[in-house]
């Protein structure tokens, strides 16, 4: 029995690791730690090619189906398509000659190139005056709220808002209306969504400045870079456990037709979008032809994992020592 449990947990440790990134930039307002500076982001990549065996995704299944070694193998990879992945991170991964795999959603061909939780966080949090008290429908039910003297964004609440990450505690009304509303918009239909976007902009009526996605040339530049691969990331980006089966069907077929169209590549890899699913997104990935699909969960990819459901880290904003002591606790805590 020692021998029996001392070979699953140094199985578990040759796991390789999937690190997963949103946007390489800086950014005044941050909650879901989607950014990572530049410098900081220069100095991980240095780490991860000076201490581990880079692969694209790709090569990792590949290990993971012919049950080859995985131990010291990181995968990166990159969802959403943000533009900054093109400008920034792009030249320090070939600097490094270290490959990443991009999932990208089809949002950079609609009419409207961005995402509503960038939407929501620029007019919610960054907004100096709102009105001070918002009633409208989001789905099914009424969304009210109140918010008092916090109409007015004091210095106070914007250092907070500054600071505030996901998981700590909602210390001002500005947040609590933010994450309320991200809570109540993240699980209704695209449609939904976007009517629900439009009137919270007629509420605010402000301009605001949204960051770009990357362009069908820079998509097209990226998948003719040999160190580069594209994966899919459904059309719109939905909570895809929220929705029935023919609906997950088309965002995650979808999306692999229009970036076929571009790329002319056909693409083998997916991302489920918050990492959301439900008994049958799987299945469908799976039944669609793709070789794999990575969620969000955290833990190390070894060969017992179902090849339909990979884990992955997020990777947050921290310099090079912090990223090193970081990986060296993910390869021993998450077996």
């Amino acid at each position: 029995m020692r021998s029996f449990l001392k070979n699953i947990f140094s199985n578990r440790k040759k796991g390789a690791m999937i690190l997963m990134y949103h946007r390489i930039a800086t950014a005044r307002i941050d909650p879901w730690d989607l950014c990572v500076s530049p410098e900081y982001f220069e100095e991980q990549v240095r780490y991860i090619c000076d201490n581990f065996q880079p692969v694209t995704m790709r090569d990792l299944i590949a290990r993971a189906k012919a049950k080859q070694s995985l131990q010291n193998y990181i995968a990166i990879t990159f969802d959403d398509g943000y533009r900054d992945n093109f400008t920034a991170a792009k030249p320090v991964l070939q600097k490094y000659t270290v490959p990443a795999t991009f999932y990208l959603t089809t949002r950079f061909t609609a009419e409207k190139k961005s995402f509503w939780w960038d939407e929501l966080e620029q007019l919610i949090l960054a907004t100096p005056v709102l009105p001070e008290r918002i009633n409208l429908r989001i789905g099914q039910d009424t969304f009210a709220a109140d918010l008092g003297a916090a109409y007015i964004l004091s210095t106070t609440a914007e250092k907070e808002i500054s600071e505030w990450h996901y998981g700590h505690p909602l210390c001002n009304a500005r947040l609590k209306l933010f994450y309320d509303l991200w809570a109540a918009i993240r699980p209704v239909s695209i449609a939904e969504q976007q009517r629900v976007m439009q009137e919270l902009q007629a509420w605010v009526n402000k301009t605001i400045s949204l960051p770009a996605l990357m362009d069908e040339a820079q998509v097209k530049e990226l998948s003719h870079i040999s160190l580069f691969e594209i994966g899919a990331h459904t059309v719109n980006h939905p909570a895809l456990g929220h929705l029935p089966p023919e609906e997950q069907r088309y965002e995650i077929e979808a999306s692999r037709s229009v970036l076929e169209s571009i790329i002319n590549k056909r693409i083998n890899g997916f991302a489920y979008p918050y990492g959301n699913i439900n008994e049958h997104t799987p299945g469908i990935t799976q039944e669609l032809g793709f070789d794999y699909a990575a969620s969000t969960r955290e833990g190390n990819v070894t060969h017992r994992d179902n090849l339909y459901d990979l884990p992955r880290y997020q990777v947050k904003n921290i310099h090079g020592k912090e990223f090193s002591t970081t990986l060296h606790t993910w390869q021993q805590n998450h077996l």
